[in-house]
């Protein structure tokens, strides 16, 4: 009789989990360690290639085509995953069936944020420079 847990398999897992955790939170400890943490003013000046900075800055920005991005990266692993499940075997279709529903479950949430994302218009306008605030 087998056992219900492959502990090589289950090792292996925890080791790659910890490995890839554990590199996180060292480059978190590191980039924390060397950042200066002094205050200056021109962390948060206008910054405009060299150029002299024209009139106020606008605030918080967002790319324009981030949102397509997102669902571009939510809509290929789905189709991959179909391409992979129509080939699994009847034997592991059950198996198979269970992990397509997670993998579905995990990549729903940010489709809908990107679809949402790409319906808002005012979030594509970065505001027009006036010829008044360029005086």
């Amino acid at each position: 009789m087998a056992p219900l847990i492959d502990f090589n398999a289950f090792i292996t897992f925890l080791l790659a989990l910890t490995i890839g955790i554990g590199t996180g939170i060292a480059g978190y400890i590191i980039s924390r360690l060397i950042t200066p943490l002094k205050y200056y003013d021109s962390k948060f000046e206008r910054f405009e290639c060299a150029n002299p900075a024209v009139g106020k800055g606008r605030g918080w920005f967002m790319m324009q085509y981030y949102s397509y991005l997102i669902i571009f990266l939510t809509i290929e692993p789905i189709m991959i995953y179909c391409f992979v499940f129509f080939m699994v075997d009847r034997i592991l279709f059950l198996n198979a069936t269970q992990l397509f529903i997670i993998i579905l479950l995990m990549i729903i949430p940010p489709l809908i944020f990107g679809l949402d994302a790409s319906r808002r218009l005012e979030l594509w306008r970065s505001g027009e420079v006036t010829s008044k605030e360029m005086t």
